[in-house]
């Protein structure tokens, strides 16, 4: 038994050590609230500037309208 809750707490620290660090946060207005937002990548598609967002956006590119403010540089 110790083995196995061994073994799965291994797989849940290993999981989140393979998470990358976020470049820069941004502020979305979401449902009326503020929230702040990690921000893992940031490229330049169609004249449009997308910011790889972690949650509450489900790590997808989103386009940078969607924040009220960022510290991301581009």
């Amino acid at each position: 038994m110790k083995n196995i809750i061994l073994f799965f707490a291994v797989i849940v620290v290993a999981g989140c050590q393979s998470l990358p660090p976020p470049v820069c946060t941004a502020i979305a207005n979401i449902g009326g609230q503020e929230t702040t937002v990690s921000i893992y990548g940031v490229r330049k598609q169609a004249n449009q500037t997308q910011y790889y967002a972690g949650a509450p956006f489900g790590w997808k590119w989103v386009s940078a309208t969607n924040f009220t403010s960022s510290t991301c540089s581009k």
